[in-house]
């Protein structure tokens, strides 16, 4: 209850789920626990990226979702330790180059944590506000309740609109192609400005 009015205002939605559960799912090398040997929590925000434009910077979403990830894990980080708590906050940032991919991804946290679920366009999709989102994780060695916030089953349905708006095929009935996508500005004559995000139908309200 005080971590839900300590987030009022500042994110859109938030879940906790126990570390356990994460590790159980998550490989080896990419476990919170791998972070953080004596985690017992995960909470995991999400903010509208539309809500985020010029809130600590000039400019859109682009130059304001990072920022504002670190702003309220600041917020959160300084709440538990003044009860004595540890955190780590894993950046939203950065990858292997060899495999692009983070030492903890953040998409699955938030579907185990009840946020949404995997899209066709391999983003998370909230149920109110859609792929359009930016996700924070803080890793805690506090004991919170967990919020018990069930997967949420694929709702996409029928719809593959993503599939075809992906300007460099990076989308496919056998899945992501995470190589193209990152690469992707080596092959198009101009930016695809995110055109699987913007296609979704699900929370079309939060376009930025």
């Amino acid at each position: 209850m005080e971590l839900a009015s300590l987030l009022k205002g500042l994110v859109d939605d938030f879940s906790t789920l126990p570390a356990h559960e994460a590790d159980r799912v998550l490989p080896g090398g990419h476990r919170p626990s791998d972070l953080m040997p004596d985690v017992r929590s995960v909470i995991v925000h999400l903010t509208a990226l539309k809500h985020t434009t010029g809130r600590y910077r000039p400019g859109g979403w682009w130059n304001n979702r990072y920022p504002h990830v670190r702003a309220v894990n600041k917020v959160i980080s300084g709440f538990l330790a003044e009860k004595g708590f540890r955190t780590v906050c894993p950046s939203p940032q950065g990858h292997s180059r060899r495999t692009l991919m983070p030492k903890l991804q953040f998409k699955p946290l938030a579907w185990l944590a009840g946020l949404g679920w995997r899209g066709k366009n391999n983003l998370l999709i909230h149920p109110r506000l859609g792929p359009r989102v930016v996700i924070g994780v803080v890793l805690t060695d506090a004991p919170l309740e967990a919020a018990k916030r069930p997967m949420l089953p694929d709702s996409c349905g029928d719809c593959d609109l993503c599939l075809h708006a992906c300007p460099i095929g990076a989308l496919g009935p056998e899945g992501f192609d995470r190589f193209k996508c990152y690469y992707r500005n080596r092959f198009l004559s101009k930016p695809c400005r995110f055109a699987c995000m913007r296609v979704c139908p699900i929370g079309a309200d939060y376009e930025c």
